[in-house]
């Protein structure tokens, strides 16, 4: 158990090592602020796109789902409906 913990506290060392050199060379130099600056505008691309499909999709599936709720309602009212007429 301990032999894990100490595994798992030397990756969170080597993460943060290699976190701090990432950001230390996108930072001092000329052209990694410019690579720094291009990942972010991609990620910023990806987040945007993931964003209006994933909107898109609700909105299909919000409609999909009122149909069916609507269907559903209609349904029951036939049913009610004859119940009370054989009763």
């Amino acid at each position: 158990m301990k032999n894990d913990k100490n595994s798992k506290i030397a990756l969170a060392i080597i993460a943060g090592v290699a976190a701090g050199a990432a950001t230390w060379y996108f930072m001092s130099t000329e052209n990694g602020k410019q690579n720094w600056s291009s990942l972010l505008n991609t990620v910023k691309d990806v987040t945007d796109k993931l964003m209006a499909v994933g909107s898109e999709k609700g909105s299909v599936l919000a409609a999909a789902g009122k149909e069916a709720s609507e269907f559903i309602g209609h349904k029951a009212n036939g049913l009610l409906e004859d119940a009370r007429k054989y009763s």
